[in-house]
C-alpha cells in the first residue's frame, strides 16, 4: 500500500501527538523513562484484564519492545540471553563474553563445583547468586531458576 505525501504528513502528525501523550512508545534513554514505561505496561495490562483482543494489550506490547531495547542497550549480556534459557545459560553467556573458564569463577567455588553447576547437577546457592550478581552488575534474580519455562 503506497501513501500519498498528504497521508504520510497526517500519519506523522498523528504519531507525533501520540508520542507526546505516551513518550514510552519512543526510544527509552534513561532509568526514569524505563521505570515509567514499566509502570505504564502494568497499568495497561491490569486495566484490560484477560481480554487479549483489547487494544491496551497491543499498546503494552509496543511499550514492552521499547523497554526490552533499553535493557539490551544497558545490559549487553541480555542481547545474547533469553530469560527462558535459565541461569545456567546466563552463566555460560557471561563466561563467553568475559572469556572466562571454570577456574575463573571463585564466586561459585572450585572448578569441580563450577562444573557441576554448569552441567545442571548442582544449583547456585544464595551466597553464590549474590556474588555473581555483584561481579557482573546484574540483578540476583537473573541467576535464580524458578523452574518456569515460558
Amino acid at each position: 500500500m503506497s501513501h500519498t505525501p498528504d497521508q504520510l504528513s497526517e500519519l506523522t502528525q498523528r504519531f507525533t501527538h501520540l508520542l507526546e501523550a505516551a513518550p514510552c512508545l519512543g526510544p527509552i534513554h534513561d532509568e526514569s523513562a524505563y521505570q515509567s514505561a514499566l509502570d505504564t505496561i502494568e497499568a495497561l495490562l491490569q486495566s484490560s484484564g484477560d481480554a487479549p483482543e483489547d487494544p491496551r494489550h497491543l499498546l503494552a506490547e509496543l511499550i514492552l519492545r521499547q523497554t526490552e531495547a533499553y535493557e539490551y542497550r544497558t545490559h549487553p549480556v541480555l542481547s545474547q540471553w533469553d530469560q527462558q534459557d535459565g541461569a545456567i545459560a546466563l552463566l555460560k553467556t557471561l563466561m563467553r563474553q568475559h572469556n572466562l573458564n571454570q577456574s575463573d569463577l571463585p564466586e561459585i567455588g572450585s572448578q569441580g563445583v563450577v562444573s557441576e553447576v554448569l552441567n545442571g547437577k548442582r544449583s547456585l546457592n544464595l551466597k553464590q547468586v549474590k556474588k555473581l550478581a555483584e561481579r557482573f552488575g546484574l540483578e540476583p534474580e537473573m541467576f535464580i531458576d524458578t523452574g518456569e519455562k515460558h
